[in-house]
């Protein structure tokens, strides 16, 4: 496992390793409306950003991040920001495809502390008003899970691809972007 990566997508029009719910709502309100610019007929990414949408996103967001945040204290993360950064565990196709095969930051999860990272079955807003949603888990359950589950990560995180489906990553301190950014 020591070759796990974790990777955030980012559309090639965007900065990447940013997050619209660390502005101010004023703020959040003013980027979506430029973002929406981008917006075109088949779903993208962008679509979330249109003034049709971007209301009922946002307030969605904050909520699931409350909550993430709410929930992580109880497995040992110690978070430095109130919000997370999104990554996915290895890679996802449908993500990279959504982006519109964009920009990709990768870390090596054994360079991430314990204490720095969160992980959810499937993405957290998704998820979130689910029935079968799970709350969020630690590194330690992570790799719990996959020595339980399978012997071979590349297998496992590929029937996960192979079905649009991904571990998503919260990553909960800015440190390991400071030469990526």
């Amino acid at each position: 496992m020591d070759n796990l990566y974790i990777t955030n997508y980012c559309d090639k029009r965007c900065s990447p390793l940013k997050s619209i719910t660390r502005l101010s709502k004023h703020e959040a309100y003013k980027v979506a409306k430029e973002l929406s610019q981008h917006a075109c007929t088949r779903f993208t990414s962008f679509s979330r950003f249109t003034d049709k949408d971007f209301d009922g996103y946002y307030k969605k967001r904050k909520r699931t991040e409350e909550w993430l945040y709410s929930k992580i204290m109880d497995l040992g993360v110690k978070p430095k920001n109130i919000t997370p950064l999104y990554f996915v565990l290895g890679e996802s196709t449908y993500l990279n495809s959504w982006f519109e095969e964009g920009i990709k930051t990768k870390l090596l999860l054994k360079d991430i502390d314990f204490e720095d990272i969160s992980f959810t079955f499937g993405d957290s807003m998704s998820k979130m008003d689910s029935v079968d949603r799970m709350n969020p888990f630690n590194k330690d359950t992570l790799f719990e899970f996959i020595v339980n589950r399978t012997n071979d990560i590349n297998s496992f995180l590929a029937e996960l691809d192979e079905q649009n489906r991904y571990i998503e990553v919260q990553l909960w301190n800015d440190m390991y972007l400071k030469n990526r950014v």
